[in-house]
């Protein structure tokens, strides 16, 4: 049976463009859309985030041979992969130094936002505006994430959301089951731990993965309207949902509800926790699906929204667009480049992806529930049952507010006050009101 996946990014996410306004978007552009271009080199160059743990590597390999075999400019397409932190810090230096490859992943919303203010980036709208097939390919509102003054610099390839992957084995060994309200999935963790389970693996090195559980409680806390309300200025950071949020983390930290030595822990040894069996959830954007579908444990792997706090904010999650791409305003092809983009986000690419990888597409396409794992269909059908999506905070705000939330975050379950650690991301905020 074909399924038909509701591709619309919902509230908060939805409105995008106008988030932009309200949170530091909208901002001067230089440079123009590129239509023109032509000639310059027979390779081009893509950087993009991946490790060997990912799945996926050899699927963003896969497309790039297919284009590189049979496109009409006769270029070569070479992607290099960094980890996630590490393709952070590589980008910035690039960027500075004028030495962008032609074509490079990026967060959208703020994060994109300061490379398009220095013109580092190409602006595609024409291209879009050329090809209306292809612009109207993408979901509703996806496109807006990744526009500044009205033009679009660059395209969503997939979408995502927070998840809780918990494992069905461990889960029926000791008689618990999916919880239904916060209480009750407070009670799985106590039971777990009382049976010598570990419940949750938590990264505590890369701050965004804590800080995105954070902002997971506040939103069934409060809902997508305080999302909104900080984006908007009408609420402050050390607002009073924050720091409860923060302390519900710290307290299940307390608990013991974290593995051992969570706090210096990296992503990929806390991932390989719960994927070796030691534990029986992760909390994770689904975009990690596909590796834990296919670790050793991956038949017994599932998937649920984590209830929220307050049932009337049930399935309001983290979640937002995801790999994106832009193409550098010093890329010397940029028809190619962008056709490797309408390749990328073809039916036929982003398919590949989906059945093969456990890729959400970013596009409006049919689904083949019989060619994805029962892990990417409890997927999908948390993403077709959501009310609203946040992004990140640290892509909406980007380097300055965002990953200062997620940086709160660690403070707190390293043992600051949770009240004193959001007063100091406001005094952040407000010293930089103006920057």
């Amino acid at each position: 049976m074909k399924k038909k996946i509701v591709a619309v990014m919902l509230s908060a996410l939805t409105a995008g463009s106008l988030l932009l306004t309200g949170c530091g978007g909208g901002g001067s552009s230089s440079g123009d859309s590129g239509s023109g271009s032509s000639g310059g080199g027979d390779t081009l160059t893509v950087m993009c985030v991946g490790t060997e743990a990912d799945t996926y590597i050899d699927g963003y390999n896969a497309i790039a041979e297919q284009f590189s075999e049979n496109n009409e400019y006769g270029v070569t397409v070479e992607i290099e992969f960094y980890e996630n932190e590490q393709y952070k810090t590589k980008l910035t230096t690039l960027m500075a130094s004028n030495a962008v490859p032609d074509i490079f992943f990026t967060w959208e919303l703020s994060y994109l936002q300061p490379f398009v203010e220095g013109g580092k980036v190409a602006d595609i709208t024409s291209y879009l505006e050329e090809d209306q097939e292809w612009k109207n390919s993408f979901a509703d509102g996806t496109l807006d994430l990744l526009a500044y003054d009205g033009k679009n610099y660059g395209v969503p390839t997939q979408k995502s959301l927070c998840v809780m992957f918990y494992n069905k084995q461990i889960f029926e060994e000791n008689g618990v089951e999916i919880p239904g309200t916060y209480e009750e999935f407070l009670d799985v963790c106590q039971t777990l731990k009382d049976n010598g389970v570990t419940p949750m693996t938590m990264c505590g090195t890369d701050a965004w993965i804590p800080a995105q559980f954070v902002q997971q409680i506040a939103g069934g806390m409060a809902g997508d309207q305080l999302f909104k309300d900080v984006c908007d200025g009408t609420e402050q950071w050390n607002n009073e949902t924050h720091v409860k949020a923060a302390e519900e983390v710290k307290k299940m930290a307390d608990n013991g509800y974290f593995q051992d030595g969570y706090i210096g822990m990296g992503p990929e040894e806390s991932t390989d926790l719960f994927t070796s069996g030691q534990a029986a959830m992760y909390f994770q954007g689904a975009w990690d699906a596909d590796k834990c579908a296919k670790s050793e444990i991956g038949e017994n792997v599932g998937a649920f929204v984590l209830p929220a706090y307050d049932p009337q904010y049930n399935n309001i999650s983290v979640g937002s667009v995801d790999t994106s791409f832009s193409v550098s305003e010093t890329c010397k092809n940029k028809d190619a480049a962008v056709a490797f983009l309408k390749y990328w986000t073809s039916q036929e690419a982003e398919e590949t992806l989906l059945y093969d990888y456990a890729r959400i597409p970013a596009g409006n396409y049919e689904i083949d529930e019989s060619k994805i794992s029962p892990l990417m269909v409890d997927v999908l059908n948390i993403s077709n049952s959501q009310v609203g999506l946040t992004p990140w905070w640290d892509r909406q705000f980007g380097a300055g507010e965002g990953v200062e939330f997620n940086n709160t975050c660690v403070s707190v379950l390293g043992g600051e006050d949770a009240q004193t650690a959001f007063d100091s991301l406001q005094q952040f905020a407000e010293d930089n009101a103006n920057r």
